[in-house]
């Protein structure tokens, strides 16, 4: 599927920028401050990355800022993805390739349902995330906004496996006992304590990678 990003993203559409990220194996994953405020005994986590600050930033260039503040300057560099998925608001992912210049992103999600606590909390606009590949010159730090940051293999990934992408759609999400007990990491900002019986739900970026993890998964 041929497709401009220009068809459906005007200059006041709300869009960001996420990465995808590793260390020493394993994913790299944030759990914002917020949510433990509004997440009860259901924590989500997510890629690196956020809201663009205005159109004329690019998605890069977003991706490189927000990542600089909730993990500091820590990326080395970002690459153009061998192939671009599109994931619509349904859950549903198809191939695409992009009719603009310019590093290739990996995944290009699109958002119509927000959560209660956001910026569109009370917005019925379609979000687009524009997450591209990107590699790490030092381990990564939890800023401020951060409460920890989430380190996973694939093995953790396909315990979350999904029959359909849907956000916080996960029918096995794990603890973050059971997590530990199986080789992930965590780094938790300094005050911050988490329960280990947590339930960790993957959202953005990090559902679609467990996704992909499903041996069923065909796009």
């Amino acid at each position: 599927m041929l497709i401009a990003l220009s068809d459906f993203i005007s200059r006041t559409t709300p869009t960001g920028a996420a990465l995808f990220l590793s260390w020493e194996g394993r994913h790299v994953f944030s759990i914002p401050r917020r949510e433990l405020t509004h997440g009860g005994d259901r924590l989500r986590f997510f890629g690196v990355g956020g809201k663009r600050r205005s159109p004329d930033e690019s998605w890069t260039d977003c991706a490189l800022r927000e990542s600089a503040e909730e993990i500091g300057a820590v990326v080395s560099a970002i690459h153009s993805a061998e192939q671009t998925y599109f994931l619509n608001a349904e859950g549903q992912v198809v191939t695409v390739r992009l009719l603009e210049s310019g590093l290739r992103p990996r995944l290009i999600l699109e958002k119509r349902i927000h959560s209660a606590y956001g910026s569109l909390a009370s917005s019925q606009q379609s979000y687009y995330l524009l997450a591209f590949d990107a590699s790490l010159r030092a381990k990564p730090q939890p800023s401020s906004e951060i409460a920890a940051l989430l380190y996973l293999r694939d093995e953790h990934l396909r315990q979350m496996q999904q029959g359909r992408l849907h956000p916080d759609a996960c029918e096995q999400c794990p603890t973050l006992a059971s997590l530990l007990n199986t080789g992930a990491k965590i780094d938790l900002q300094a005050g911050v304590q988490l329960s280990p019986e947590v339930t960790l739900v993957p959202h953005g970026t990090a559902a679609f990678l467990t996704h992909q993890q499903n041996p069923a998964w065909r796009v």
